[in-house]
């Protein structure tokens, strides 16, 4: 199986010119230019001279038969192979990657490739579903029957058997296997076929194919999602449904040739940052404190509202703390205006004495805090600059939740 190209976001890279690299060829360029052409407002790159930019998503771009994968980075520290792992760890923390039953023990693939692995994972969901047995649904069907069951549909009745008296045009239900649910799943594992580069995935395909129940083809738009109702009897296929989704709305195939269909599957890094400090917080410490994400509260007028990434409060003290993420890199140390006057309102609204603004660790840079000039309720209120430190000896940092509940800790 071919390895994937790997690049971290922002990196820019062209077919010849400044930013050249043997790797990325003429060809990939077109194909990156064909989809921004279609798809302009595309937030994933922008062209640049002979070549792309990466924005702040990471993730992996399959093009044809090549897949890219954009990396997430901070600072100097750590090669491909580290980045990769820490993304992968994000994922799964943050449940946009699981491994349910099988274990990642069990994935074969060891995680050579973002997408074959996400391939990989979905293949072991549709195995799972086969093993327990698929769901039957009642479908409405129409049609000419000589037995009379369900309802006449008398206007087609009259147009088709004026002649054949012994038939009737009926609305009925059947109870079978042919229904939304297994259409999109079946959909999605005919788009693995045609993209996977892996010999291993191909088999398992083919095999799973023989055994799917017969389905009717369905070009899946996101409209199909929201038809999905949700019960009980379809908490096992939550999983197989995620990654289905994330793979069919996210498939743009090449119509003309079919050499160059492209599957995106990208994170913006801001929001997945935001979302794993939030759960790595509500796992390890939910005992001492109730950890909120994205808790809104009236700003202005009937619906202008204001939300910080996460709040803590205190269980015993009920002290409560603002924590806003960023992923940047913040030069000199020196917060923005507009961030430091966005955490004073935090502080106000919460009735918080401790914001904090929480970067990724870039270099050696040291926590501090301010104080904010105008006091409230007679008490000084302060906002922290705190650096988290994501790798340490090349490895992610297994212990930044409880450094960071260290820094809240300090007032």
């Amino acid at each position: 199986m071919k390895a994937p190209l790997q690049f971290f976001e922002y990196d820019k890279v062209s077919w010849k010119g400044k930013w050249e690299r043997d790797v990325f060829s003429k060809d990939l360029f077109l194909a990156f230019e064909k989809y921004y052409t279609a798809n302009p407002e595309t937030p994933f790159f922008e062209l640049i001279p002979y070549g792309v930019r990466f924005k702040q998503y990471v993730g992996a771009i399959q093009i044809g038969k090549t897949t890219i994968e954009i990396l997430p980075k901070v600072g100097k520290e750590g090669n491909e192979k580290v980045w990769q792992s820490i993304l992968l760890d994000m994922l799964k923390t943050c449940n946009l990657m699981q491994a349910k039953q099988t274990g990642e023990a069990h994935l074969k693939l060891k995680s050579n490739s973002v997408l074959e692995l996400y391939y990989e994972l979905y293949l072991n969901e549709i195995e799972t579903l086969i093993r327990n047995g698929f769901i039957k649904k009642y479908q409405p069907i129409s049609g000419q029957m000589k037995t009379l069951k369900g309802a006449i549909k008398f206007s087609e009745n009259i147009a088709k058997n004026t002649i054949h008296k012994e038939r009737f045009y009926i609305r009925h239900s059947i109870y079978t296997k042919d229904h939304l649910l297994h259409q999109i799943l079946f959909e999605a594992l005919l788009i693995i076929e045609l993209l996977s580069n892996s010999s291993l995935l191909k088999d398992r395909i083919g095999r799973l194919k023989t055994i799917f129940p017969d389905v009717k083809t369905l070009k899946v738009n996101p409209t199909h999602f929201g038809k999905i109702e949700i019960s009980r009897k379809h908490i096992p296929y939550q999983q197989a449904l995620t990654i289905a989704k994330l793979i069919l709305l996210n498939y743009k195939p090449d119509i003309q040739s079919g050499r160059e269909n492209l599957l995106a599957i990208m994170f913006d890094m801001n929001v997945l940052w935001e979302e794993y400090i939030f759960k790595i917080l509500k796992k390890n410490h939910s005992n001492e404190f109730q950890v909120l994400g994205q808790s809104k509260k009236l700003f202005w007028g009937k619906n202008q509202k204001i939300k910080p990434d996460i709040v803590l409060v205190n269980k015993i003290s009920n002290k409560v703390y603002v924590i806003d993420t960023k992923w940047k890199v913040l030069k000199n140390s020196r917060p923005s205006d507009e961030d430091l006057k966005q955490m004073y309102v935090y502080n106000h609204h919460w009735a918080s004495h401790q914001s904090i603004l929480l970067y990724p660790q870039s270099v050696n840079q040291q926590n501090r805090t301010g104080s904010f000039a105008l006091p409230m309720d007679s008490q000084e209120h302060h906002c922290q600059l705190a650096f988290a430190e994501i790798l340490k000896n090349g490895k992610l940092n297994k212990n930044l939740s409880k450094e960071i509940i260290d820094c809240v800790k300090l007032y």
